[in-house]
């Protein structure tokens, strides 16, 4: 009974080669965006761009829960340098992130707050919440403002380069990403917050997006499944479909705002 538990457990841990593929993912698909966009086939970068965001939130997502079977510090500059990809303090949003699990939907919780508004709301006031996020983050985690300041102050540093290089080699490269990076970041509070916990498991939207999971984990697995990823949170979102696969799961709470 012992090792049919263990080995159901090593099931929910990341492999090697996963881990690899998990460790690498965004910042290979950052190298073939800079290849495209710098030889101006746009067509292919742009989607590319899109890509290298969502798998560095995604990277972000597991750091913050430390579920990648690294070490403390190798999580902490993961948390850092992915975050970096869609224009965020990585630390900052895992102030509030932690926050979202510990008192989810509930009047204290600055991420999950957008999930109780109307639609129209979170299309208007979301971009905006992003920054009093920032704010709660940096007020409420004294031990990890160092880190949030490098965060914000590598951004800064970040976009101006991207500007510089426009100005004075007429690239797009950078002004391209950012404004790819700009505009996921600023609609996090919709499909990150909002929809997750607006649409129950059973709905045919996530039950489809739970197969299609199964052919393309990291980013729809974090939207199919991510009901169960609140009930268990160190499982690697690539691994989700597994624990969602495995039978004697135990029930969880969906966390759905009605």
């Amino acid at each position: 009974m012992r090792e049919d538990t263990e080995s159901s457990e090593s099931l929910l841990q990341l492999k090697p080669a996963q881990r690899a593929v998990e460790l690498l993912r965004p910042w290979i698909l950052l190298a073939l965006y800079l290849l495209t966009a710098a030889n101006g086939w746009w067509l292919i970068a742009v989607p590319l761009a899109v890509a290298t965001c969502l798998s560095g939130f995604i990277q972000m997502h597991d750091a913050i829960h430390r579920s990648l079977g690294i070490s403390k510090s190798a999580h902490d500059l993961l948390i850092s340098a992915s975050g970096l990809l869609l224009l965020k303090s990585g630390h900052g949003l895992q102030v509030t992130h932690l926050r979202h699990h510990g008192r989810c939907l509930k009047h204290d919780d600055p991420e999950g707050v957008c999930a109780t508004w109307p639609f129209y709301r979170v299309l208007l006031e979301g971009p905006l919440h992003i920054f009093s996020m920032r704010f709660y983050s940096f007020k409420r985690a004294s031990h990890t403002r160092r880190f949030q300041v490098f965060e914000t102050a590598a951004t800064v540093c970040l976009v101006v380069l991207a500007v510089a290089l426009f100005v004075l080699l007429k690239s797009w490269v950078g002004l391209v990403y950012w404004a790819v990076a700009a505009s996921l970041s600023a609609t996090i509070p919709l499909w990150a917050a909002y929809l997750p916990h607006r649409l129950a498991p059973e709905h045919p939207t996530v039950r489809t997006a739970g197969r299609i999971a199964q052919i393309w984990t990291p980013v729809i697995s974090s939207f199919a499944f991510h009901h169960l990823h609140h009930a268990f949170p160190k499982v690697p979102t690539a691994l989700l479909p597994v624990l969602a696969s495995r039978e004697g799961t135990p029930k969880y709470e969906a966390h759905i705002h009605t």
